[in-house]
C-alpha cells in the first residue's frame, strides 16, 4: 500500500468517526467504505473519487456547509473544522492517486480558504 493509501485509510477511519459523533447519516457508509478499502483498494478509490462526494449539492463535500444539528456552536464549529480538514486530506491522497474526480480542486481551494478565514 502507498503512504497516500495509508493516509486516506486514516483519514476516512477519522472521517466515520466525526460523522458518527454529529449524528450525520453517511457516517455507516463512509465506514463502509474502510472496510471495502482494505477488501478493494481500486474500487474504493473511484467510488470515492464519484460524484456523490465531491460534485455540488447533496455531495459528502457539501455537507460540510450543512447547518448546526443542534450541537453547542463552539463544539459544532470545531466539528466543521475537523470535517473540512479530514476532506482535505482525503481529497490530496485521491489526488495523489491521479485521475481524481474535477470536483476535489475546487472544494480543495474552499476548504483551505473557509478554515484559514475560519468560516
Amino acid at each position: 500500500m502507498h503512504k497516500s493509501e495509508d493516509q486516506l485509510l486514516c483519514a476516512l477511519g477519522r472521517l466515520a468517526e466525526l460523522l458518527q459523533r454529529i449524528g450525520h447519516p453517511r457516517a455507516l457508509e463512509v465506514a463502509d467504505h474502510l472496510v471495502g478499502f482494505r477488501q478493494a483498494p481500486g474500487q474504493m478509490l473511484r467510488r470515492l473519487n464519484g460524484n456523490d462526494w465531491w460534485a455540488g449539492a447533496g455531495s459528502l463535500a457539501a455537507e460540510t456547509m450543512a447547518d448546526n444539528p443542534g450541537l453547542p456552536e463552539a463544539l459544532w464549529c470545531r466539528e466543521i473544522r475537523e470535517f473540512r480538514e479530514l476532506m482535505i486530506e482525503i481529497g490530496e491522497a485521491l489526488q495523489a492517486e491521479g485521475a481524481a474526480n474535477p470536483g476535489i480542486s475546487s472544494w480543495l481551494l474552499a476548504f483551505n480558504n473557509w478554515n484559514a478565514s475560519e468560516v
